[in-house]
């Protein structure tokens, strides 16, 4: 009988060696299976594992507060279990009693384990609650600025990654892929439930096999892997919002946008138009005017700008491109350039 086990990066068979000690597989119905979780029983893992509760130096022997100055250079004690969380429950009564539940900030940002019961977020929140409550994070760095200027632009992050189109329907009916920052292979080795089958690769590559020409724009050109051959444009770090701008204005510029979906299904395009146009500022958000800002030609965001027009166009945009100062900007600007497109 087969065991399993699920982690981050994938669910894995269990095995055993000659000796009896338990061994990992891949689990046989994945294609593409992570080679990561494959060594959690290695040697130097477990050697890294805390197995008991650990208090720094200082503190267990003078109390809160104690040597703030030697923290991240002093040990930390191993203690009993029973000693730890006198030690927590004590601290979480004295902070409560002097200064309020306010004063009491709950995370535990690291997914833990891969199911429920183990995940430290939701255990260190119900034992918080239980305690009469206390401040915790919202949102993440992950997708922090995504996940709040978007619920005012199209939908939740929640509600838009639920929603996602299935591969299949990607290689039916996409004909251009045009990705802002590609669809690197590593983010898709790990999910915070645990992904059971690793779909990505054989995504794109299926979609290659239908026909569909793939554009990678960003700094890096090896983090699209179609099995085929993937259009290249290098752009400037944190200009993706620049070149998206230039996109529309040629859009705009020779009418190939979709201005009864734009008027039907969309609010403020009249102001976005004027802002685009330089209407506003003086500023017409034209190719040339992107060129020396993103690195990109000029005649290659006119030629894109066309292709995309006269192509069915999907449009995708990497996490990391929100983790910047103003990262909201190309997340906002992808919507506003897939809603002229229709």
């Amino acid at each position: 009988m087969t065991s399993y086990t699920a982690s981050h990066w994938g669910i894995y068979e269990v095995d055993r060696t000659e000796d009896g000690a338990p061994a990992l597989r891949p689990l046989s119905d994945d294609p593409d299976p992570s080679p990561i979780g494959l060594h959690q029983l290695a040697p130097e893992v477990m050697a890294c594992r805390i197995r008991r509760p650990a208090i720094r130096k200082s503190w267990l022997e003078g109390g809160p507060g104690s040597r703030p100055e030697l923290r991240g250079a002093e040990p930390f004690v191993e203690a009993p279990w029973d000693e730890a969380l006198d030690l927590v429950a004590a601290e979480v009564a004295r902070v409560s009693a002097a200064h309020g539940n306010a004063a009491i900030f709950g995370g535990s940002y690291g997914w833990a384990s891969a199911g429920r019961f183990h995940h430290a977020q939701s255990q260190i929140h119900r034992f918080l609650n239980m305690a009469g409550g206390y401040v915790r994070h919202t949102e993440s760095y992950s997708l922090g600025a995504a996940h709040v200027i978007m619920p005012h632009i199209v939908g939740s992050m929640a509600d838009m990654m639920a929603d996602h189109s299935t591969w299949d329907v990607l290689a039916d009916h996409t004909r251009l892929f045009v990705c802002f920052g590609g669809v690197p292979a590593k983010n898709a080795q790990s999910s915070p439930g645990g992904a059971g089958r690793h779909r990505v690769r054989d995504g794109l590559r299926g979609m290659a096999e239908a026909g569909c020409r793939f554009v990678n724009i960003g700094p890096c050109h090896d983090n699209l892997d179609t099995g085929h051959p993937a259009e290249w444009i290098p752009c400037r770090p944190n200009t993706d919002a620049a070149l998206m701008l230039a996109l529309a204005w040629q859009l705009q510029a020779e009418g190939l946008h979709d201005a009864a979906f734009l008027a039907s299904h969309t609010t403020g395009y009249d102001r976005f138009a004027a802002y685009l146009t330089g209407a506003l500022d003086g500023v017409p958000k034209s190719p040339d005017w992107a060129e020396p800002i993103t690195g990109v030609p000029a005649a290659q965001i006119v030629a894109l700008a066309r292709d995309m027009a006269a192509s069915r166009t999907m449009l995708n945009i990497s996490w990391s491109l929100q983790r910047a100062h103003h990262g909201e900007q190309p997340f906002w600007m992808l919507v506003t350039l897939a809603a002229m497109l229709g």
